[in-house]
């Protein structure tokens, strides 16, 4: 599996398909709002957050295997970058696929001084991949809605 960070250009081109991925996998602190997509979108586009894609190549076929928004968490209160997985949406990659993801994110993180790999999931699969890599994943998420959704 290649994992390639998406220039400006290349998100706008593909922004269909990356569009349906984020839909399927937002993460638990977003709420749907009719502009939503589109301020994800411009977070993008200005260097905000990073799109990544996942693909295979056979011969001269390549097949999308994963999209991947990421973003960097500045946490003022303690002075510490992590970069966030924002949202992952697969279809259906072998778990040497996911360690291959994971790899790469730990380089382009260490490179922009992040100290860690942070990330929601409710996915079986990926909790216990990332135990097996190291991760902590004994702390649970709690979100409490001010509103009705």
């Amino acid at each position: 599996m290649i994992l390639s960070q998406l220039l400006p250009d290349q998100i706008a081109n593909s922004w269909d398909v990356t569009k349906r991925a984020i839909e399927a996998s937002t993460p638990p602190t977003t709420t749907w709002t009719p502009n939503m997509l589109n301020k994800i979108l411009t977070s993008l586009l200005c260097g905000r957050a990073q799109c990544w894609f996942g693909y295979t190549v056979k011969g001269d076929n390549r097949k999308l295997e994963a999209v991947l928004v990421t973003s960097i968490l500045y946490d003022d209160i303690s002075d510490t970058r992590n970069l966030l997985i924002y949202s992952l949406f697969s279809y259906g990659i072998d778990r040497g696929s996911w360690i291959g993801i994971f790899r790469t994110l730990v380089k382009y993180a260490a490179a922009k001084n992040c100290k860690r790999i942070v990330a929601y999931t409710s996915e079986p699969g990926i909790i216990n991949l990332a135990k097996k890599l190291g991760g902590e994943t004994s702390q649970t998420f709690i979100s409490l809605p001010l509103t009705k959704e």
